[in-house]
């Protein structure tokens, strides 16, 4: 845990370096926004509503061999719209969400709560949090926050119950404001949880008796929030505000009371803000540098020896919003590195749902990533952005690990927002996908030499049916 904090610290004063070193040109504060309320805010209904269209322009599945020949015509899971991981189009609710938030008033405020304020938020709508990850729908209701917040003790606020983990700042930000439509492969994969009851090892690497009983669905999903515990707080300083958190939680599926890892997660953020004139709320101008870490412990119920697997995720970034290079247009630049160690999920095998999810779950295994993000605002109605995003999955891997299972994940996305009212906004997106394993794989783990042939076929086939996807999403927030 040391040497990953040093490196982050390391990283994150070297981007601290670079930027004031560059434009001297607040940004949003999702720990404020998110667990806190004005002194006057009074209790408020509130939600959102997300319909899409996606079609996505791969091929279906062909030139597999062996026993994989079975899923040729089939679409990858990459290829199709989850959560149903079926089809290449679909007009769909992404997200239907309602709650309400605020202060306590009338009856039950008191010396006590008036101090305080809450924040909850249900899900009703067909997605990962209502699904069982490749599997069916699993409940018609969600709960997405349910929270309260206690303001008494000066730096700091304490937030207890269910909410968003502090961690990488796309996944960080409130998802009605978010500028695409869908996260980047780093974030979907391996930020965005699933849990599962056992796992199959990659393909082509030694058995591991203690990835329990291999599983094609998962029992639950995180959501990128977690129940727990968290010490938070904001201070200023001139135009500069410096923001921290330690949160503790549970480490498991959010809608499941049983905690099948037995052990706690850990979760540590903290950002500086430079303030630039104008705008608020998620759209305040400024300039903001932030770092984060997260580690914890998996295992897999369905082993009897209970072992247990060490998962940490960790990066910083920085993120600028306002008239940065002068003249009356506002501009958008932002830029994250992302790193993951251990509990690494890989997909289904096949590609295809209804495949064994596989894991490489032990330490040593790898991840890295990055982003690069642009948007440009013509006025208030219309905004262009570009994204370019690459991860690189297994760069390094445990001994155990076949190094045909490697992958490169790089993506374009070419996006336009309109937003013809206030609470209104019209996303349209343009992705550029490509991915490649960059090693054979080799005759090792129980794959004789045609066999690892027939693999290193089939897994260009697969990746190959990652190509081009178009999405249009609206927005309306109420």
């Amino acid at each position: 845990m040391k040497a990953e904090l040093k490196k982050l610290c390391v990283a994150s004063a070297c981007a601290t370096g670079l930027l004031l070193a560059a434009v001297p040109a607040q940004a949003a504060n999702w720990l404020m926004l998110q667990g806190t309320e004005r002194p006057n805010a009074k209790q408020k209904w509130w939600g959102f509503v997300q319909p899409a269209y996606t079609k996505d322009l791969g091929d279906p599945l062909s030139g597999l061999v062996g026993a994989a020949a079975a899923n040729n015509g089939k679409r990858s899971a990459g290829s199709s719209i989850a959560p149903y991981f079926t089809s290449d189009s679909r007009w769909h609710l992404r997200r239907a969400r309602v709650g309400v938030r605020g202060n306590f008033t009338g009856a039950f405020r008191t010396p006590f709560t008036s101090k305080m304020n809450f924040f909850t938020l249900f899900e009703l709508a067909p997605n990962l949090l209502t699904f069982d990850p490749f599997g069916n729908r699993a409940r018609r209701l969600s709960l997405d926050h349910m929270s309260l917040t206690f303001n008494h003790i000066k730096g700091a606020r304490i937030r207890a119950g269910l909410f968003k983990t502090p961690g990488p700042e796309e996944s960080f930000n409130a998802i009605h404001v978010l500028n695409y439509i869908e996260f980047t492969d780093f974030i979907a994969r391996e930020v965005l949880e699933r849990f599962t009851t056992g796992a199959q090892q990659p393909t082509g690497s030694n058995t591991s008796p203690t990835l329990g009983t291999p599983t094609n669905v998962a029992y639950g999903f995180n959501g990128v929030r977690d129940w727990g515990v968290q010490v938070f707080d904001r201070f200023k300083s001139g135009r500069w505000a410096y923001s921290y958190a330690v949160m503790v939680g549970r480490g498991e599926s959010i809608n499941h009371r049983r905690d099948r890892n037995g052990a706690n997660e850990l979760y540590l953020y903290g950002s500086a803000e430079y303030d630039l004139p104008g705008g608020r709320g998620p759209y305040k101008h400024g300039i903001k540098l932030f770092s984060w870490y997260q580690k914890g412990k998996r295992r897999f119920s369905s082993d009897a020896s209970g072992a247990s697997y060490d998962r940490k995720r960790y990066g910083f970034g920085v993120f600028a919003l306002g008239k940065l290079f002068g003249g009356r247009h506002r501009h958008r630049v932002s830029a994250e590195f992302m790193f993951a160690d251990g509990m690494l999920f890989l997909g289904p095998a096949g590609g295809v749902k209804g495949g064994n999810l596989i894991y490489a779950a032990e330490s040593g295994n790898k991840s890295r990533a990055f982003y690069v993000d642009y948007g440009f605002f013509l006025n208030r109605k219309w905004e262009f952005d570009i994204r370019y995003a690459r991860h690189e999955l297994l760069y390094e891997r445990n001994a155990n690990i076949n190094p045909g299972n490697e992958r490169l994940f790089k993506e374009v996305t070419l996006g336009v927002q309109y937003r013809p009212r206030k609470k209104m906004r019209l996303t349209l997106n343009y992705i550029i996908k490509d991915a490649s394993a960059p090693n054979a794989y080799t005759a090792t783990g129980g794959l004789s030499a045609g066999q690892a042939n027939a693999v290193t076929n089939n897994v260009k086939q697969i990746l190959k049916t990652l190509d081009r996807r178009v999405a249009l999403q609206l927005t309306w927030i109420f």
